[in-house]
């Protein structure tokens, strides 16, 4: 995509946003299923990630963690994400994003999923981001 293609001022279709909020429904549940349901998930975060050290840096202005707890929900945001990012794999940004765009194409969403990449530079940009991060 030509830089100029970006400066074109196109809009969106109404069923192209709605296809996109069924996507971000069905991405967030399977985020969630993973994150949240699976008793395995926390093993592994702690596994991957520095989570524990980043969370005895005291760099930021608040705890690493709310005071319940030792789990996933109260780890706070920005220590989250930065414990991935040290890891260079974005699993906040793209986790989720398979499960959706599976469920689209096997619900015969496929040629709507093709019009939003060719059409819409919003979609095109993002869809091919997390197809570089995901495979």
């Amino acid at each position: 995509m030509q830089g100029s293609a970006l400066l074109a001022k196109r809009t969106s279709k109404s069923e192209w946003r709605r296809l996109l909020d069924q996507l971000s429904a069905t991405a967030v549940d399977a985020f969630r299923g993973t994150v949240q349901e699976d008793e395995r998930f926390v093993d592994y975060f702690r596994a991957a990630t520095p989570e524990e050290e980043i969370g005895r840096l005291q760099i930021g202005s608040r705890p690493a963690r709310r005071r319940s707890g030792t789990g996933i929900k109260s780890l706070r945001a920005i220590p989250w994400v930065f414990a991935w990012t040290q890891t260079r794999m974005m699993l906040p940004a793209w986790l989720g994003v398979g499960e959706a765009l599976r469920e689209a194409i096997n619900n015969g969403q496929s040629q709507a999923l093709r019009e939003m990449e060719l059409n819409w530079p919003f979609f095109s940009t993002t869809h091919e981001l997390n197809m570089r991060v995901i495979g």
